[in-house]
């Protein structure tokens, strides 16, 4: 039986412990050594916005001709007192990348293709070449303290989904790449 107690307490244990270390205040979000704003045409200028967990970026296998990328991502709405804390994997397609389409074009041209230069936009719009999926998300208060409204998935993936080219929901997986290649997405062959 004491095994069983203590068993369970160490379950217990694993389990709170990394739930409280997810919780974040609107104060924390000001720290630009942990996190980057993400600029936006939406923003209203009083502190909402995205915000990119730095310390969260961190790639994960992919299968070939892909990468993929796991970062958590912050959106603060301090005037509903809520920040909604999302776990997001980004899926880039290394053939979809503008380079990469720039360089196809290039070389068909070369071989007698006659396609103009705004194909490879059209391409791009077609399928920019990044798929994101929202694995986990939680919901706090400005203070950082769990949030007890229930969370809404069609409204969460609308706020960073679905990745067009052109759109303001391209540029935050482009500095995601670019925080963990060194490099943008749009410039990979």
């Amino acid at each position: 039986m004491k095994r069983i107690y203590l068993c369970f307490l160490w379950l217990l244990v694993c389990l709170v412990l990394p739930l409280q270390g997810q919780a974040i205040s609107q104060t924390e979000l000001l720290d630009t050594a942990r996190f980057q704003h993400i600029d936006s045409t939406v923003d209203s200028g009083r502190g909402d916005g995205k915000y990119l967990d730095l310390t969260s970026v961190r790639s994960v296998e992919a299968p070939n001709g892909h990468r993929r990328i796991e970062a958590t991502v912050y959106v603060l709405m301090p005037a509903a007192d809520l920040i909604y804390g999302l776990q997001i994997q980004y899926d880039y397609q290394m053939d979809q990348s503008l380079n990469h389409l720039i360089d196809k074009h290039d070389t068909s041209l070369q071989n007698g293709g006659n396609d103009p230069y705004i194909s490879i936009w059209y391409a791009k719009q077609s399928n920019s070449g990044i798929t994101g999926t929202i694995t986990s998300a939680n919901a706090f208060n400005n203070d950082g303290q769990t949030h007890k409204q229930q969370i809404h998935m069609a409204n969460i993936n609308a706020i960073l989904l679905p990745v067009e080219f052109g759109n303001e929901k391209y540029k935050l997986p482009n500095l995601v790449y670019q925080k963990a290649y060194g490099i943008a997405y749009d410039d990979e062959l």
